[in-house]
């Protein structure tokens, strides 16, 4: 098997901190692209912005959250790349949990830099009604699942979908297949649903680079949840989206979190091969029972730790994600 076949990591100072749990350095990734770690308080513990300096400005892929912390590592890692804040001119958002839009909205006022968004991420923000986002609804939802009341309540309480209304209207929504506006350079938009509705990855033709935000990590499984105002079978949509991006197999994979890597099949085959054997335990799981619940199976598949030890969101993630095998499972049989 050639290097091209296996995940290898391509950044090793990337890799190193990923190991030891230490905020990596700025990472020049070319000539004019560099990977910026921007601090998330969480255990995952960063976003990588990934700034891109050509003769028409400066491109920034997800900024990462908003607040001072995350600001003094951007500023940080412009200044590191040698780029003025003011020759900005674009941010992308590949999707839009906070880790990757939040921070979007300061940068954009701060240089007037344009903010682009898949079309169908904002398309399903729009369609997003209030009443379905109050916490009273939320709870019906997840009681829906099987949730005893309290855990329900408590559920709804840190469900996040009603930020989505906090952000600025993005300047662009990017087509899937159109390249960014931004003369000069061919960065394509690929639309790769499945860990939102609308994620997006984008490929520099030029450079052969793959920015595949949450949709593709070396080692983490992305987080795939029954989204109430998204497609019956979220996971079946991430399965066709890890298919889609075959072609690309050459390109060096740039994520959000981790490190950089080569070898996208060797990666893609990973993901799909864990998948299949997810949904495996849980046919196995509702083998006796057809009719169990997406609370029912979570507390009996396996989790890094015990299911009732986990805290709360943590909790909500798991159920969600439940939830989606349980119903791509269900919508196979029937």
């Amino acid at each position: 098997m050639n290097a091209m076949r296996e995940l290898v990591p391509t950044a090793a100072a990337q890799a190193e901190a990923w190991a030891r749990r230490a905020l990596p350095p700025v990472d020049r990734v070319r000539p004019d692209v560099w990977a910026i770690p921007v601090p998330l308080d969480l255990p995952i513990r960063f976003t990588y912005a990934y700034l891109i300096n050509v003769a028409a400005g400066a491109v920034l892929i997800d900024p990462g959250a908003s607040g001072p912390e995350a600001e003094a590592a951007l500023d940080a890692g412009f200044a590191a790349a040698g780029v003025p804040l003011d020759a900005l001119r674009g941010i992308v958002v590949t999707h839009y949990h906070f880790d990757h839009w939040e921070g979007a909205d300061d940068l954009a006022a701060r240089t007037g830099a344009w903010i682009g968004i898949g079309e169908h991420e904002q398309q399903w923000i729009d369609r997003l009604d209030s009443d379905q986002l109050h916490a009273d609804a939320a709870a019906v939802r997840f009681r829906a699942h099987g949730a005893p009341a309290d855990r329900a309540e408590a559920f709804a309480a840190v469900e996040d979908y009603r930020f989505t209304r906090l952000h600025v209207e993005p300047t662009h929504r990017l087509r899937d297949r159109a390249l960014l506006p931004v003369p000069g350079e061919r960065l394509r938009v690929l639309w790769t649903p499945g860990h939102s509705p609308g994620h997006i990855c984008l490929y520099d033709e030029k450079r052969k680079l793959l920015f595949s935000g949450d949709h593709v990590l070396p080692r983490i499984t992305p987080h795939v949840a029954l989204n109430p105002f998204g497609s019956p079978d979220p996971l079946g949509q991430y399965l066709g989206s890890l298919e889609a991006l075959l072609p690309f197999a050459d390109a060096e994979v740039l994520p959000a979190h981790e490190y950089r890597f080569s070898g996208l099949h060797a990666r893609l085959a990973q993901l799909t091969a864990g998948i299949e054997e997810r949904l495996d335990e849980v046919a196995a799981a509702t083998a006796g029972t057809p009719d169990a619940s997406a609370w029912d199976i979570a507390r009996q598949l396996t989790w890094s730790r015990p299911f009732e030890s986990f805290e709360v969101p943590s909790q909500r993630m798991a159920l969600v994600e439940s939830a989606a095998h349980l119903a791509h499972l269900r919508l196979a049989r029937s």
